[in-house]
């Protein structure tokens, strides 16, 4: 006869709950590095979210292995494991696939009306002695203008959480007013004759920058940096007056430079946030920074001005490895009694906005202006928003293909302005500017190919 409780059909009742076994825990006993032929395993180690002693943790295993990818130096990273000496023990083998790190980072090439012609590149090494220092230098010539720039920053000193860096900085320039587009006053119709030649401000820049942060945690620094530099200027604002004897008020170099020699010298307090999971075309993560540069005459300083500076940028994939960009960034300047901010430090709309369509001024190389725009604002909004579509990957030169369509809406203007109705020359024509084209990742760096830079020079 059949028990009582035994007598069902339900075969949930007929199922004992068993717990899962928990999964063994092992305990990391050694690291070893290999494929690094040029990069020093201790920096490749230092890297890493796990050390020995620690149990095997499969979360930091791949975040770790996303953040050498990160780094620029390597093609692909891989984790895997090896049996230890005792039982219960495992050795992490980190095998990389290094890539040339000597890049192109910058092509210049342009024309203009003020610069017939210029050109210029800068290279740098992101991974100088196989220490992950940063090794750059970059040039730039036109007849009139020539800059160059040279720099080595470390971003974790010795495998510690500190980072040193240190740039410096020459340039001959010529700020170019061109007959036509300059004001005319309606006021003081005398100052009307320097509208009727090409005006310019020839200036000579020589100094550099001294860099310092600490690393908070694998996502987070604070840098300050040191900026100091004479100026030379030939300033021909006295030249220029009407008939009460002040500066006419449409001369446009006004405040740009004082006259013959002077010095620059800023503090700037930064933090950063990178959460980014490559160096060259993220799909996921973060990049947040936050600065405040104060330039008085306290620090020995011919200019006193206040610069306050915000970006954003959020990467996330969508579906098929594609990829959206989201940008924002913001900044105000404000200018300390009649000392104010050399116009180079100000914002230019060039350097923010896209290309296409006919925009009205070229970005700055090496904070030189070749384009006919000459005025700068001390108020900067710009949002961007870029879609990659992946083409192939695992190429032998071309590592990988994207083709990318961009909008962006940039507003640069003074402060001054904003309350009035007057126009302001420096303003771009459009804010909204457009871009379509193809990035390449290759050993040598990322290359674009711009149809909005095309269609903008031909307009």
């Amino acid at each position: 006869m059949t028990p009582p409780d035994l007598e069902t059909d339900d075969p949930a009742a007929n199922r004992a709950e068993i717990e899962e076994p928990e999964r063994p825990r092992y305990i990391i006993e050694a690291i070893e590095c290999r494929g690094n032929h040029k990069t020093l395993g201790s920096l490749i180690i230092s890297h890493l979210l796990f050390k020995p002693g620690e149990a095997l943790d499969e979360e930091k295993v791949e975040l770790s292995r996303i953040r050498l990818l990160a780094l620029g130096y390597f093609k692909d990273a891989r984790m895997r494991l090896e049996r230890g000496t005792l039982r219960g023990r495992v050795k992490v083998i980190v095998e990389v696939d290094e890539r040339n790190t000597i890049i192109v980072d910058d092509l210049f090439f342009g024309v203009s009306e003020s610069n017939p012609v210029w050109g210029g590149l800068g290279i740098s090494e992101l991974n100088f002695l196989g220490r992950g220092m940063v090794l750059s230098g970059a040039f730039v010539a036109s007849e009139h203008q020539q800059g160059g720039r040279l720099g080595l920053y470390w971003p974790s000193v010795m495998n510690t959480n500190f980072t040193a860096g240190i740039q410096a900085l020459v340039s001959r320039g010529r700020e170019a007013a061109l007959a036509g587009r300059m004001q005319k006053n309606s006021v003081h119709p005398e100052c009307d004759a320097l509208t009727q030649n090409d005006l310019f401000l020839p200036y000579f820049r020589a100094g550099g920058v001294l860099t310092a942060g600490i690393r908070i945690d694998r996502y987070n620094r604070v840098l300050i940096d040191m900026h100091v530099e004479a100026i030379d200027a030939d300033v021909t604002e006295s030249q220029y007056q009407d008939n009460t004897g002040h500066t006419c008020a449409n001369y446009p170099f006004a405040g740009y430079l004082k006259d013959d020699a002077s010095v620059l010298s800023s503090l700037t307090l930064r933090f950063e946030r990178d959460t980014r999971d490559d160096f060259f075309m993220p799909r996921r993560g973060l990049l947040f920074s936050v600065s405040v540069e104060l330039a008085s005459r306290v620090l020995g300083s011919s200019y006193e001005y206040s610069k306050y500076m915000l970006r954003f940028d959020l990467n996330f994939p969508i579906a098929s490895d594609h990829a959206l960009r989201l940008s924002v960034i913001g900044g105000i300047l404000q200018d300390v009694g009649e000392r104010g901010s050399p116009f180079f430090s100000r914002f230019f709309v060039g350097d923010y906005a896209l290309f296409w369509i006919d925009k009205g001024s070229l970005p700055r190389n090496l904070e030189l202006n070749f384009s006919d725009t000459f005025d700068y604002g001390d108020v900067l909004l710009s949002t961007t928003a870029e879609y990659d579509i992946p083409l192939w990957s695992g190429g032998a030169f071309f590592y990988r293909a994207y083709v990318y369509g961009a909008f962006n809406f940039s507003y640069v203007t003074k402060a001054a302005f904003l309350a009035t109705q007057e126009e302001w020359s420096g303003r771009a024509k459009s804010p909204i500017s457009l871009d379509l084209g193809l990035k390449f990742d290759t050993p040598i760096g990322l290359f674009t190919f711009s149809l909005g830079y095309i269609v903008d020079l031909a307009w």
